[in-house]
């Protein structure tokens, strides 16, 4: 392009030029002994048009770059990086290799510097793993390469990695007291939320300044990606499966990146037993198990079933089926009061099956024996 430019420039320049000159030669053979003023005139604007083309075209053709100087940008531009992970988070043992189809690398020579030291270099290394800095601080990576043929490349990667933590809650039932974590079952809505740490420094982010993208199971969730967007509910797979979520954070422009990702495995719920007392109510820290042996007429069961998927209507979302001895017992909700009218002494086995209306795939069964010692039919119950 700019010897193009030259080219055309010079072939104008030299019709204006050439045009005089004719002129003055048609013209002049009757003074050409004594050339006059005019004559000097014109020659001199010949010099000074010859000249300025001469300092055209030598300057400009610095401009024109060198076979060599276009071969080691294309290598340049062209240089593929690859990262694993791509934005890695604190701490992170990170890989990074380096591919070309202008060059062979495999002849080389390739240096790899870390924060401005060099720590490896050799013929066609290619690759580099070392351990991304902690969170808040800013790890720099040099690559220099010299080909076989001569050409010098370099390349510039940086990371500036926020630690993420995500916390996730089902959306499941437990009882009162219980200390333990609500855990995810089928078909349960659970939330996860991601939170960046906080690095102590002025330069620390709140979680709502930074850009999410969520992933399930490989699968962009794009209607819950976004600035400020550092929350995420699904409901839970079917049985036998898992949810594998990632997250990608990063700052507006970018100088700030991390990822992390979690799988939560499902759990099954399950049903337990406790004795509800007329005076001191459900006794959260004795559940029933196996046998229970009973000195008095009368007890009344409580059943807590844990995570089922809570219930956020008042249309019932389980089914309750009771049974004594094997038979049907008409009874819709989580207690159920058994009496030993008689006094005598005998064993009920009492059982209850629970089911999800909606969540279909939640369902629990629990059995207990009950043994009642044998008392006195007029006495009184004993609480």
């Amino acid at each position: 392009m700019y010897l193009m430019r030259i080219i055309a420039l010079s072939t104008l320049l030299s019709g204006i030029i050439s045009t005089p000159i004719f002129a003055f030669a048609q013209t002049s053979t009757t003074t050409a002994e004594q050339p006059d003023s005019a004559d000097i005139v014109r020659e001199n604007a010949r010099l000074e048009y010859q000249r300025l083309i001469d300092n055209f075209l030598n300057e400009n053709m610095m401009l024109i770059p060198t076979e060599k100087s276009i071969r080691t940008s294309s290598i340049h531009d062209y240089l593929e990086i690859k990262t694993s992970p791509k934005s890695p988070s604190p701490n992170e043992i990170v890989k990074v290799s380096v591919e070309s189809y202008l060059t062979d690398l495999n002849k080389a020579t390739i240096s790899w510097s870390l924060n401005g030291k060099v720590i490896a270099s050799g013929i066609g290394k290619k690759s580099f793993t070392f351990q991304n800095g902690p969170s808040g601080k800013t790890t720099r990576l040099s690559i220099s390469i010299v080909t076989n043929s001569g050409e010098y490349i370099t390349k510039e990667l940086s990371w500036n990695p926020i630690g993420l933590t995500i916390l996730w809650e089902a959306d499941t039932y437990t009882p009162p007291f219980y200390r333990g974590k609500a855990l995810l079952t089928p078909q349960a809505l659970v939330k996860v939320v991601a939170l960046p740490d906080d690095t102590g420094t002025q330069s620390a982010l709140d979680a709502g300044n930074l850009v999410y993208v969520w992933e399930k199971d490989g699968t962009n969730i794009s209607e819950s990606s976004g600035y400020g967007k550092n929350s995420f509910s699904f409901v839970g797979p079917k049985p036998y499966g898992d949810a594998k979520i990632k997250v990608r954070a990063s700052s507006v422009n970018d100088a700030v990146k991390s990822e992390t990702r979690v799988d939560l495995a499902l759990s099954q719920p399950f049903i337990l037993f406790y004795e509800n007392h007329p005076l001191l109510g459900v006794w959260y820290n004795r559940p029933f198990d196996g046998n229970v042996t009973l000195d008095k007429k009368e007890i009344s069961l409580s059943a807590e079933p844990y995570f089922f998927s809570n219930e956020t209507s008042e249309v019932q979302t389980l089914k309750y089926i009771w049974s004594v001895n094997g038979s049907s017992v008409q009874n819709y909700g989580r207690a159920i009061t058994l009496r030993n009218d008689t006094g005598a002494k005998g064993v009920s086995a009492v059982s209850l099956a629970m089911s999800g209306t909606k969540q279909t795939f939640q369902s629990a069964k629990k059995s207990i024996l009950l043994n009642f010692i044998e008392t006195e039919s007029s006495s009184r119950p004993i609480f």
